[in-house]
């Protein structure tokens, strides 16, 4: 995998002229608000990753504008491996799809760490690093999201950030506490939890009772 170091602005400007043609303009400013969002978590938790961590945010939502038969159809043709449940609910199959073509296609930018967090930035995953609950936390709450809960929970982080003791033990909370409104939410409409969320809320409870 080649190195991501040496990310210029230069760089990153051409990306981002890349990725605004290939996606919609809303999306667009979704991925800027991700990268923005990122930007300012990083410089909290993992300062010296920031520009690997600037490339996840603008490349997470790839291929978010697909649609589901499209999502489907490409799994099937390069052979990424679906469960019953993806097959079920085909919107999150973006996370899988955007990061075999990152992989592919923007291979100067990317190494696994970064393509580890596309693909476990929309249910999360058992085992997440700082990294992925870094990019998912910006899908969260960054600041385009006009949703009230992603408002509030963007807030209480940064409140809750300046008084705490245990900076990391403050991540993994709020990191927890998106993932079960999401679960919540699902479940209020009747939709699927997918395992690798239980999961991934299991990992934080447990990584939360050992600090």
């Amino acid at each position: 995998m080649a190195s991501v170091s040496g990310l210029t602005e230069e760089r990153f400007l051409k990306l981002r002229c890349t990725l605004s043609a290939r996606i919609g303009t809303r999306r667009f400013s979704h991925t800027l608000g991700v990268e923005q969002a990122i930007v300012e978590l990083g410089e909290l938790y993992l300062p010296g990753d920031i520009p690997r961590l600037r490339i996840a945010a603008l490349l997470h939502d790839l291929t978010k504008e697909w649609s589901a038969e499209k999502q489907i159809e490409f799994c099937d043709k390069k052979s990424i491996a679906l469960t019953p449940e993806e097959r079920a609910v085909p919107k999150i199959l973006h996370a899988k799809t955007g990061a075999y073509l990152a992989e592919r296609e923007f291979r100067p930018f990317v190494d696994e760490g970064i393509l580890n967090a596309i693909r476990r930035h929309t249910t999360g995953a058992y085992g997440m690093t700082v990294f992925d609950e870094l990019l998912y936390l910006a899908d969260y709450i960054e600041p385009t999201r006009i949703y009230e809960e992603c408002r509030a929970l963007r807030n209480a982080f940064f409140e809750g950030y300046r008084t705490a003791e245990n900076k990391i033990r403050h991540l993994h909370k709020t990191v927890l506490g998106a993932l079960c409104m999401t679960v919540e939410e699902i479940e209020a409409r009747g939709g699927t939890v997918f395992g690798d969320t239980r999961d991934a809320i299991r990992f934080l409870e447990e990584t939360l009772a050992k600090a």
